[in-house]
């Protein structure tokens, strides 16, 4: 049992931080687009 508390607390751990990549990655990704379309 204490096993599967820990797989689920690593899992956890792991999402915040994959979530905290993907929005990173998205703001940047916007940051990009707004510059595109400043451009003419």
């Amino acid at each position: 049992m204490e096993d599967l508390v820990k797989t689920v607390e690593t899992f956890l751990a792991y999402s915040d931080e994959k979530l905290e990549e993907l929005s990173q990655k998205n703001q940047k990704l916007k940051q990009e687009e707004s510059l595109k379309e400043e451009k003419p």
